[in-house]
């Protein structure tokens, strides 16, 4: 096991003081998730942490759903598909080079998984068997988000010099593309 992973799997007893108010919606909240209110304490600190303040010092802001789907909506197909390769796709590659120092498409890779881990954006599952990567995107705000996140994964498949096998739905959209040799590592 790596130094990393054994730092990470260790644990230091630290103690908080909490209001009633806190403690009660802390206990109320981790029964619901069927979890402990260590791990649920955890789980915040550590969303906190690694989203949150990462988000906010790159310029994420609070949107409504409801607005958000609407502006989504009254947009043309076309500038839906240049959103997602001059907009969304960019700012992938910023946010791998603010969090992480690596706009490499792996870096790309990379900070997509964190925001999903820990943002409360579209999810995203990324998984690799041998040189074929897959990412599978879910959200919640129709077809019309479907084309933004489309054109944004044909980039990033651009990125590793590959041509993807696309799905898209309605609410999910699945990238698959092959990583030649060592262009996995080429900036973008």
């Amino acid at each position: 096991m790596s130094k990393t992973n054994m730092k990470n799997r260790k644990t230091r007893l630290k103690t908080f003081r909490f209001t009633e108010s806190l403690a009660d919606s802390l206990e109320k909240e981790a029964a619901e998730e069927d979890t402990t209110v260590n791990s649920l304490a955890n789980a915040i600190l550590y969303g906190d942490l690694e989203w949150d303040k990462k988000a906010a010092e790159f310029g994420f802001i609070w949107i409504h759903r409801s607005e958000y789907r609407r502006l989504v909506d009254i947009a043309d197909d076309i500038e839906l598909e240049r959103l997602g390769r001059e907009v969304i796709f960019p700012t992938w590659k910023e946010m791998a080079e603010f969090w992480l120092q690596d706009s490499t498409p792996e870096g790309i890779l990379e900070a997509l998984s964190l925001r999903s881990k820990f943002g409360s954006g579209p999810r995203t599952r990324i998984t690799r068997e041998n040189d074929e990567v897959t990412i599978v995107i879910r959200h919640e705000f129709g077809p019309k988000r479907s084309i933004i996140l489309k054109s944004a994964l044909q980039e990033l498949a651009k990125a590793f010099h590959a041509m993807p096998r696309l799905n898209v739905g309605e609410s999910v959209i699945t990238a698959r593309f092959k990583v030649k040799g060592g262009d996995a590592t080429n900036r973008v």
